[in-house]
């Protein structure tokens, strides 16, 4: 039965996305059907690193399609996409020392992956979806060879191996995002296409300007979601160092044409760090704020580690947050407040080195009844216990003086005083709200 439920919940966001841009005139980024509602999946990166193998990638889909104890798998909560990361190339085994032989076709590093067409046409029959990488960082001698990198026999062989998907690092030479666009969207099969987006020729010095300027991409947005952030680590900073950049990225551009942050067309924090070391309270509030952002949720924790799968599955099944995160009423949400008292904290690689004591994130979801309704984060950053006031008009004026507020995580009510409620927080700890007016 919860199965079900779930699965009914997924449709119904889906038909009721594409009843809005239908009434909106939205325009659906790539051209390509997919990304109506943020992806959701699984990428090799942050627990693997160059270390994942194509036997890695069929032990982590069992587990992802595994029903542990009676739950849901995570592919039945949408969960079903997995993600090659970085490292699969035969770097080195190519023309002078590159991946791509002297036709500019690339070379698989085979010890690790001796058939990527076996392993998708395996995990096609689990019913799941695949995503490839490339522009790669480590083989750095593709800026010398391929200066502007083999983007049509890349395209060419994603297709070929049977990848349902692709990532576009922004640290090779590949770095035209429009060629890229042209090409994975004349193809016959629409592929689910992510951009890393910073790509201003890191290989020359001084940087190039990319092909295409970003606000441009932003406007026609040739990708289903982008990056907006540097490489995010398992540590509280940089995942909040990153949520802060990419909302100061968004809406930084969306001044110029509305909503840069959209259906088809996601801004995007990086994976998420969730099961990978970090306390409870920080995987909370670290989920809590990609959801309420309207981010992606690619999880990117060893999936067949029994304790941290246990760990955070609560958290990354919740179906409130869930909604909360598929769900769109015309904005991706963002940064409604922060604390005018900032600090340095004493430890975390971040490019944020100053952070606001607190702050209260929202987004706005479709009201009920005709009553106004906001999904509410409010999260002490601090490294220390504090108590934080979320002032209901602060958020959204038609709110009004009284509220009801749901706590997401629970589902239960949450007792709520005129004008404001003051809650006490833990370090890095966070109340994560439904409140209707």
């Amino acid at each position: 039965m919860a199965t079900r439920s779930v699965a009914m919940f997924f449709s119904a966001t889906v038909a009721a996305v594409v009843v809005m841009l239908s009434l909106q005139g939205g325009v659906l980024a790539a051209d390509n059907g997919l990304a109506l509602s943020p992806p959701l999946g699984w990428r090799s990166w942050n627990f693997f690193g160059f270390g994942f193998t194509q036997q890695d990638m069929m032990k982590q889909a069992a587990a992802m399609t595994e029903r542990r104890g009676g739950r849901p798998s995570l592919q039945d909560v949408g969960y079903g996409r997995l993600g090659v990361d970085m490292g699969w190339e035969g770097c080195g085994k190519g023309l002078n020392q590159s991946f791509h032989n002297a036709s500019g076709w690339p070379i698989v590093n085979t010890g690790k992956f001796p058939n990527l067409v076996e392993m998708n046409a395996a995990l096609h029959q689990m019913d799941l979806k695949t995503g490839f990488y490339f522009n790669p960082c480590w083989c750095s001698v593709e800026w010398k060879v391929w200066p502007h990198g083999n983007a049509p026999q890349d395209v060419a062989t994603v297709l070929e191996l049977g990848f349902d998907g692709i990532k576009i690092d922004g640290c090779g030479p590949a770095n035209n995002m429009t060629e890229w666009g042209e090409l994975l969207n004349a193809s016959s099969r629409p592929l689910l296409i992510e951009d890393c987006l910073d790509k201003h020729f890191w290989g020359h010095v001084p940087p190039e300007e990319p092909p295409t300027p970003t606000a441009d991409l932003l406007k026609e947005c040739p990708g289903n979601f982008y990056r907006t952030t540097t490489d995010i680590i398992a540590h509280f900073y940089s995942i909040m160092g990153n949520l802060i950049t990419s909302d100061t990225f968004v809406k930084q551009h969306e001044k110029d044409y509305g909503p840069v942050s959209r259906p088809g067309c996601w801004a995007y924090p990086d994976m998420l760090q969730v099961g990978n070391g970090i306390s409870i309270d920080e995987s909370l509030t670290h989920f809590a704020a990609w959801c309420i952002t309207s981010a992606p949720l690619i999880l990117g924790f060893d999936l067949t580690n029994t304790t941290a799968y246990d760990e955070v599955y609560p958290i990354v099944t919740n179906p409130l947050a869930l909604e909360i995160n598929q769900q769109w009423a015309g904005q991706p949400g963002g940064l409604a407040e922060s604390a005018k008292t900032n600090f340095t904290p004493h430890n975390g690689t971040t490019t944020v080195t100053s952070f606001p004591v607190w702050q209260v994130w929202h987004k706005p979801m479709n009201p009920e009844s005709g009553k106004t309704k906001e999904a509410v984060l409010v999260i002490n950053l601090s490294e220390e216990p504090r108590n934080v006031t979320l002032t209901y008009s602060h958020v959204q004026p038609q709110l009004g003086d009284s509220v009801t507020a749901t706590d997401v995580w629970t589902g239960k009510t949450v007792e709520t005083s005129l004008k404001s409620t003051v809650f006490s927080l833990a370090p890095h700890a966070s109340r994560f709200l439904v409140l209707q007016g």
